[in-house]
């Protein structure tokens, strides 16, 4: 379902901290410059949510937006931003790169870094958002292409901006089947601007099973602690059959359920032995990895270490640096 949001609707005095509400939702810590006029701010978005990709478009006349040093909040995910410049000028600074923005052309940001994006008057951009994990790219290299332009002589580039443009415009048609079958190749089409424009044909050429084997890797180790991390959940996330999920980790010889087990329990062992945890319970540390029950915490430790949680935690107990 499209979200479309004006701060037209609300009076003049209160556009400035919406925009910059939803800019702090989005981004986490960040600036933004409006006009001094109050009554001359103007913002409209319409978003639309396919899985976990999110598709935008945005008419604004908000004249820079900064994402500052400092951490993210916790409910704001590492995602790449992928820009399509439709109307007017924008600048935007990431890294040690620069880059002017004009209609027809492509830009990418990280939201986890800071980055400067400038705005000569109103613009028209079509946006998306694609968390890092779905990519299955190292963080390193999405940092290469951040603030660089990305324009039509690049086929690769032209082909994802005609694809976002009928993405955004149809959004209001898109329905929760068409989303679930779009999400993919618009993952894939953004996957591949990156590793294109970043000369990397091996990466670009790299077999899809073994880039999204990378993705569900990375996507159950920053959901570990969650509960609820299910086969079809996962496989949901990635906009896949359990089947397929499973088809996926298995050519890689991973066993979804003791895989997860054994990292949790890695997560446990650490946090036993480390003196910032002295004092929390064994049955606090398990129930915060996933684990359901203290005794059948105890027991897969123990079938996995040799000992049980107290015996490791009494073995390897670390000492504050002060008391040592």
């Amino acid at each position: 379902m499209a979200v479309r949001f004006d701060v037209g609707s609300l009076p003049p005095n209160d556009r400035a901290e919406a925009i910059r509400e939803a800019s702090r939702a989005l981004n986490g810590r960040s600036e933004v410059d409006v006009p001094s006029n109050p009554d001359r701010i103007k913002a409209v978005t319409t978003t639309s949510a396919l899985g976990s990709v999110e598709i935008s478009s945005i008419h604004w006349n908000v004249t820079a937006i900064r994402r500052t040093v400092g951490p993210m909040t916790d409910d704001v995910e590492p995602h790449i931003f992928v820009g399509l410049q439709k109307s007017g000028v924008s600048r935007f600074a990431q890294g040690d790169r620069q880059a002017e923005i004009r209609p027809g052309d492509l830009v990418l940001l990280q939201n986890v870094n800071p980055y400067d994006v400038f705005f000569q008057g109103a613009v028209t951009a079509f946006t998306v958002r694609v968390p890092n994990h779905l990519l299955g790219l190292p963080p390193s290299l999405l940092g290469r292409i951040t603030a660089v332009r990305l324009g039509v002589e690049r086929p690769v580039a032209d082909t994802a901006a005609a694809f976002i443009s009928r993405l955004v415009r149809n959004q209001s048609a898109i329905g929760e089947t068409d989303a679930g079958l779009l999400a993919q190749p618009c993952i894939e089409l953004i996957r591949a601007v990156v590793t294109t424009g970043l000369g990397r044909d091996d990466l670009a050429r790299e077999p899809l099973h073994h880039a999204l084997l990378q993705r569900v890797m990375t996507y159950i180790r920053l959901h570990l602690a969650e509960r609820d991390l299910s086969a079809e959940r996962i496989a949901a996330e990635h906009h896949i059959s359990v089947r397929q999920l499973y088809l996926t980790l298995s050519r890689a010889g991973i066993s979804l359920g003791d895989w997860v087990r054994s990292q949790r329990l890695e997560k446990c062992k650490l946090e036993l032995a480390s003196p910032a945890h002295r004092f929390t319970t064994i049955e606090a540390i398990a129930y915060r990895w996933g684990f359901a029950s203290a005794p059948h915490f105890s027991r897969v430790f123990k079938a996995a270490y040799g000992v049980s949680p107290r015996e490791w935690r009494h073995g390897n107990r670390q000492l504050p640096a002060e008391t040592e």
